[in-house]
């Protein structure tokens, strides 16, 4: 398997802001900082919230996640926003918070399986597909919070709980990953449109 994973993250530090707006989940009431700041390259960025939502599941609406999207401050997202947003090869950063738990299978497939919608090849990041299923060694509990940022040309650093998973440094991968909730085949159009929405 190709060498695409550091352990070393060597300059990614979330900084939450001291005093900040919020952007909040109208069903679960949780709320998100509207800007957050990275160390990325030696630089302080600022991600601005593009939107919040929640992942949903079956007719009973169980719900699965809260989930927020920041791109960098000012970055030009043309006029299809998520098609911009997967493209972006800027800072940018997807939060999950796991209201439920499920197995781990579950959410590889939750990820993985919108990512294989989305492509009919799926060969030039192949790899990075395993890797990426590796970073997942036990099963999902509730309260877990999961980030990917993406801080080029680092690459993608998955967090589970504050803790590094490992990062994958292929662009193509993150855009694949991206797709997951802002591709042609999101996991939910209406979460799409909710991790859009606070955008002008």
């Amino acid at each position: 398997m190709r060498s695409s994973v550091r352990v070393l993250l060597p300059a990614l530090v979330l900084a939450w802001p001291l005093a900040a707006s919020a952007v909040t989940e109208p069903k679960t009431k949780v709320e998100y900082p509207d800007t957050v700041t990275i160390g990325c390259n030696g630089q302080q960025v600022e991600l601005a919230a593009t939107g919040v939502g929640l992942r949903e599941k079956t007719i009973m609406k169980v719900d699965v996640y809260t989930i927020v999207s920041y791109a960098a401050t000012g970055a030009d997202l043309g006029a299809d926003k998520g098609a911009g947003l997967v493209a972006l090869m800027a800072p940018k950063r997807v939060q999950m918070d796991l209201r439920r738990g499920f197995s781990r299978e579950k959410l590889i497939d939750a990820l993985v399986g919108v990512i294989a919608k989305n492509y009919k090849d799926t060969s030039p990041f192949a790899a990075e597909l395993e890797t990426f299923k590796g970073f997942f060694t036990r099963d999902a509990e509730n309260g877990d919070v999961i980030v990917f940022d993406y801080c080029p040309p680092s690459g993608l650093t998955v967090m589970l709980n504050g803790e590094i998973s490992g990062i994958i440094e292929k662009p193509a991968f993150t855009e694949a990953l991206w797709t997951v909730w802002f591709g042609t085949k999101p996991a939910a159009d209406s979460l799409k449109r909710d991790l859009l929405s606070a955008l002008p």
